[in-house]
């Protein structure tokens, strides 16, 4: 009983009916309850990638942890929404199915990149971390090395100009006051201090949060063997996915979710055509009646022959008001 319910658990998580999966075979019910433990699984994995994405961003432990739960919970909603809509009774391998599969396959592909490269960078952290400094150190390096310039051709135009003054007030070929002087101190001490802030704003700038994502891609760049890693990890994020592609049409599992499908359909079509007319005011069923252009309506897949009839005038006034 406890591995029972233990089973209905893990088929609640993919969608999947207990209700018809609890009369199927054990080993549908297994292929199931494997896909919802993977899911369960995939699930925990990508809130801890998804935290390390956002605390490497904003640097907030607490609001990271939140974030990472909401878009896991998108994540995996449209992941469950791919599974519940990939139908065990399979048509005609044409090209609209096959565009359709590959479409969906190539999507979580996406998706599933987006949670491993994460999680392969908190994974191996200290290699991460070692390219990421290299990376800051360079552009730390490079930013430096122009604004210093840039300073430094500014304070000695200064100097060379406090130079130029006092050699010829010392000659006695000018005579200016202190505040020619003070001026030209003034502003290479200014020159000074914005060299000085600069630097600091470029230690700033340059910070690992603001190169998060260019650290991932250093990381994978310097280690390319990485893609190794996520080409298994993908192969596992898709194993529910082509686990319930590999139930047979023609299972018990099938079977029974194609009866009840239709059937829930055709009820549900039926009350819509009770109800209709009570939509349109105060009108008979003998007045408004839903007309059929299908002969397998409502899945409308064989349409009626077009055979319309003509009638006369007075017969279409008799309806009108009902005689």
């Amino acid at each position: 009983m406890r591995l029972n319910n233990t089973y209905r658990f893990l088929w609640k998580i993919v969608g999947e009916d207990q209700q018809i999966l609890s009369h199927c075979g054990k080993k549908t019910q297994m292929i199931f309850a494997i896909s919802g433990f993977l899911f369960f699984v995939l699930f925990f994995l990508g809130i801890l990638s998804y935290r390390y994405v956002f605390n490497g961003i904003f640097k907030i432990p607490t609001i990271s942890w939140l974030l990472a739960l909401i878009w896991a919970i998108i994540i995996f909603n449209i992941y469950k929404l791919n599974l519940s809509t990939l139908s065990p009774n399979k048509p005609k391998y044409n090209t609209g199915y096959v565009m359709s599969l590959f479409i969906r396959i190539v999507f979580m592909v996406l998706v599933g990149i987006t949670l491993i490269k994460p999680l392969e960078a908190l994974i191996f952290k200290g290699s991460l971390s070692e390219g990421l400094s290299k990376v800051i150190a360079e552009k730390i390096e490079n930013s430096s090395v122009k604004s210093n310039m840039y300073f430094d051709v500014q304070i000695a135009s200064v100097e060379e100009e406090l130079a130029q003054l006092s050699q010829q007030t010392n000659t006695g070929r000018i005579s200016i006051g202190n505040e020619k002087f003070d001026f030209l101190n003034e502003k290479k001490q200014m020159l000074l201090n914005e060299k000085g802030s600069t630097l600091s704003e470029t230690y700033d700038l340059f910070s690992p949060s603001n190169l998060f994502f260019i650290g991932l891609l250093v990381f994978n760049t310097e280690n390319p063997w990485v893609w190794i890693f996520t080409l298994g990890f993908l192969v596992i994020f898709l194993l529910p996915l082509f686990l319930k592609f590999s139930i047979s049409p023609r299972s018990k599992y099938a079977e029974h979710r194609i009866t009840l499908q239709r059937q829930i359909v055709l009820e549900e079509y039926g009350k819509f055509k009770l109800l209709y007319p009570n939509f349109l005011g105060n009108f008979s069923e003998s007045q408004i009646v839903w007309e059929e252009n299908y002969r397998d309506a409502p899945f409308n897949t064989r349409r009626k022959l077009n055979t319309i009839e003509l009638g006369k005038e007075g017969d279409f006034l008799n309806q009108i008001h009902g005689l």
